[in-house]
């Protein structure tokens, strides 16, 4: 049987296969179709969440805030996070620049908290150029970053700052979109400073500016939330402080801020700052000494 007689012979028979509605000449064809219209390699994709949290206005009372972000792996094949932080045109970078930032890796949201320790692989700079909080994440799996802000004392009063964590994901040679996160950062008029006068290293008066409040209006000073010296009320405009009014589980040398606040009725402290400024404890003469200033 010459070739020529076999293809016409094959051609035929296929014709009459698929006519007459032969199930393997169907069969055969639509695998074929099917095969070509159905390969899938995978999906690569990722999200971001909690950044939103972050936002927070910084104060003599509010000093830094630690928020979790949490990075997932939305597809379909493994991949590793990676991450940059961009400030949005408009906003702050100058305070951006002045909050530093510490990011770590923790088990879960509920494990990051103003009293968490800074864990292991953490990474550190500012809202204006920090490193990347890279993860491997299997398919569907989550990374939960533990972040906490602190601003500096460089840091612009009556200012705003809009940061976005971008994050991307990446799986060989495949990257998803870049996937953006924001928040807002502020910082609150800057406090009026207290005027102090030095008393041979025995101890300071430390007295505020005048205001409109009733002079009848109670304060106390603070290092950080703890009272220190006596109450007062603006019929003096001051409190002495010695170095014993300062605890020594609060500081016993160096440089610590004194901010007077207005206080409620219980003597608690308000968020109506009054004042604020440096004094510094030190020894004279092998005694504990308290100045002014750093």
């Amino acid at each position: 049987m010459s070739r020529r007689f076999r293809v016409l012979l094959a051609a035929l028979l296929t014709a009459v296969f698929v006519a007459g509605g032969s199930s393997a000449a169907w069969a055969l064809w639509t695998a074929t179709a099917t095969t070509a219209s159905s390969v899938t390699i995978g999906k690569v994709s990722a999200s971001i969440s909690g950044t939103s949290a972050i936002t927070t206005t910084f104060s003599s009372t509010v000093t830094s805030v630690t928020k979790p972000v949490t990075f997932t792996n939305s597809g379909s094949i493994a991949g590793t996070t990676s991450t940059t932080v961009s400030v949005v045109s408009g906003s702050s970078t100058a305070l951006a620049q002045a909050v530093t930032v510490v990011a770590w890796p923790v088990a879960s949201a509920a494990a990051c908290t103003d009293s968490t320790a800074v864990g292991s692989g953490s990474v550190t700079g500012t809202w204006a150029s920090l490193p990347s909080m890279s993860s491997k994440l299997a398919a569907g799996a989550s990374a939960v970053w533990c972040t906490r802000s602190t601003p500096t004392s460089s840091a612009p009063a009556s200012t705003t700052t809009n940061v976005n964590v971008n994050l991307t994901l990446t799986a060989g040679t495949w990257t998803s979109g870049v996937l953006q996160g924001g928040f807002y950062l502020n910082t609150s008029a800057a406090a009026a400073a207290l005027t102090c006068t030095d008393h041979s290293g025995n101890y300071v008066d430390v007295t505020w500016p005048a205001s409109s409040r009733p002079t009848d209006t109670w304060y106390a000073a603070f290092v950080g939330t703890t009272m220190v010296g006596q109450k007062a009320q603006d019929y003096s405009a001051r409190i002495t402080l010695a170095p014993q009014d300062i605890p020594k589980s609060v500081a016993s040398s160096g440089t610590v801020t004194v901010t007077v606040k207005v206080i409620d009725s219980a003597g608690n402290a308000t968020t109506t700052v009054a004042g604020s400024g440096p004094v510094t404890l030190f020894t004279q003469n092998d005694g504990a000494a308290i100045r002014c200033g750093a």
